[in-house]
């Protein structure tokens, strides 16, 4: 928590520290989209220092020995003040969470993930669904670290207290075995809980990058075997997302009907852990125990009854208000996001259009211009002044669906615009900002066509026409290019069939 005072930090605003076990997951995404629209990759290799108080053990243990006057940074046993890279305390945070795993090898819920209203499950919970975001972020610094290597850095510095946690470097851990990986974790806990050695290790970045990519494999892995369901209709399928404080799973089919969170499948889906038909059954199951007409969009979860799990405060509020099944924004836009990433675009826009129309139709939703927190079972827009659902749907619509990206600083395309969204006309432009020009990005789409059925054709930048290979789904500009280009840019892509029609074909016979 951000103090009153300038560069003031502290555990916790109410003097409730605890801790969410998706605290360590966002920094990443962050620290990537700060990447890709810069890339500067040697971002990853700049000093920081560490926060200290007297909690130790992920906010379980009290340091007896630490006081007020010693300030809240991490030393060594000789006073120094400890730094490490970022890639360090981003290793940091992925690597506890990794090794810190419930009774059924999941990641521990301990005070909540992204729905901090299942704050009641810190001894038996686990997040299934944001264990597979942590797969998916497992693989993506792997993935960095082969960029930094392409970048020319090799090794890396790293406090010696961690390579414990990079055991497929040093002595390899059973990841099947959830007291070998529990024991790791406390040891290194005691040996970090009071100060560090100050002592450091170069390590190959080549050899950090196979650790974490057989940890983000082995999750997913882990993931996709024991927690896929299906109900009677076999084309449907989805995630169990989380174990309650009984240890108990719960979604599936029951007594009561389907259990479901929206929750346990949009991180499977955007982690792409998931195979192409999980997908879609995916899709099939939320769209038929999720979707409510009456507010253009999905629950956060069915309809728990009377014997809810026991997970905190979500199920204290009325099924459809707030965390328990209200059509929630900002988690549908995720799932909107995390669909336009296994290139479901059709079902994505259709999250995306959704909301827009409940949110613009005054007469139900009875707010202003604007995106609320979530709607109620009458559909009436509530929390409206809350802003990470409308940035999460500018950057899905701007990233995903006009496909306008950075890669490592290089300019992305990838458009992902499905028919309906040319109803009006046969061109969309979108306007943004990259590599500190001004672009205007247009695509022509005479045939009115949806993704998936159109390639790129005629691609030009200020009227000059681009070399690229017909027909494929993406260009991308190098941003040694783009530095190049006048600060107000016009692109123009066209949008053309990749195959001829049948009718077409008949014709042709």
């Amino acid at each position: 928590i951000l103090g009153s005072a300038p560069g003031e930090f502290k555990a916790d605003r109410n003097n409730i520290p605890r801790v969410w076990m998706d605290h360590a997951a966002w920094p990443l995404l962050t620290t990537k989209l700060y990447l890709d629209l810069s890339g500067n990759i040697r971002f990853l290799l700049e000093p920081q220092t560490y926060f200290k108080d007297h909690l130790t053990h992920r906010a379980q243990q009290v340091d007896p020995l630490w006081d007020s006057s010693e300030g809240t940074q991490l030393k060594s046993v000789s006073g120094d003040v400890i730094e490490g890279t970022v890639l360090e305390h981003l290793l940091v945070g992925h690597l506890t969470a990794f090794f810190n795993v419930g009774e059924h090898n999941f990641i521990r819920l301990e005070g909540g993930d992204w729905n901090d209203a299942f704050d009641m499950a810190s001894e038996r919970g686990e997040s299934v669904a944001f264990s597979a975001l942590y797969a998916g972020n497992l693989r993506l610094l792997g993935e960095l670290c082969l960029a930094l290597v392409q970048a020319g850095v090799d090794t890396v510095s790293l406090a010696k207290e961690l390579m414990p946690l990079l055991d497929r470097v040093s002595e390899q851990v059973d990841y099947d075995s959830i007291v070998a990986k529990q024991a790791l974790l406390g040891a290194y806990f005691d040996q970090v809980g009071r100060q560090l050695s100050g002592e450091r290790v170069k390590l190959s970045l080549e050899k950090m990058a196979v650790d974490l990519f057989q940890k983000a494999d082995w999750l997913a892995q882990h993931i996709r075997q024991s927690e896929w369901l299906s109900g009677q209709q076999t084309e449907r399928g989805w995630f169990n997302g989380y174990y309650d404080n009984h240890g108990q799973r719960v979604e599936g089919v029951g007594e009561q009907g389907v259990r479901m969170t929206l929750t346990g499948q949009v991180f499977p889906l955007m982690a792409g852990i998931v195979s192409e038909a999980q997908a879609g059954a995916v899709v099939r199951a939320v769209d038929a125990y999720l979707y409510d007409p009456q507010c253009h969009g999905y629950r956060l979860n069915t309809d728990f009854g009377d014997d809810p799990p026991a997970l905190g405060r979500a199920f204290g509020f009325a099924y459809g208000h707030k965390e328990n099944g209200a059509v929630f924004s900002h988690m549908a836009v995720m799932y909107a996001y995390a669909l336009y990433r296994q290139g479901l675009a059709e079902a994505a826009w259709r999250v995306l259009d959704g909301l827009y129309q409940q949110s613009q139709d005054f007469t139900q939703s009875r707010i202003y211009p604007g995106i609320p927190e979530y709607f109620n079972p009458r559909g009436r827009g509530m929390y409206p002044y809350l802003t990470g659902s409308a940035a999460w749907y500018l950057f899905a619509l701007l990233t995903e669906a006009f496909g306008v990206k950075g890669d490592l600083g290089d300019l992305h395309l990838e458009p992902k615009l499905v028919q309906s969204q040319f109803d009006h006309g046969d061109r969309i432009k979108v306007h943004t900002g990259f590599a500190r020009k001004k672009l205007d990005v247009v695509y022509h789409n005479p045939h009115r066509l949806s993704y998936g059925d159109y390639g790129l054709g005629q691609v030009s930048v200020n009227g000059k026409e681009q070399p690229i290979l017909t027909g494929q789904k993406t260009i991308k500009f190098p941003r040694v290019d783009v530095e190049t280009w006048p600060e107000r840019t016009h692109i123009l892509i066209d949008l053309i069939p990749l195959k001829a029609s049948s009718a077409d074909k008949l014709v042709d016979g």
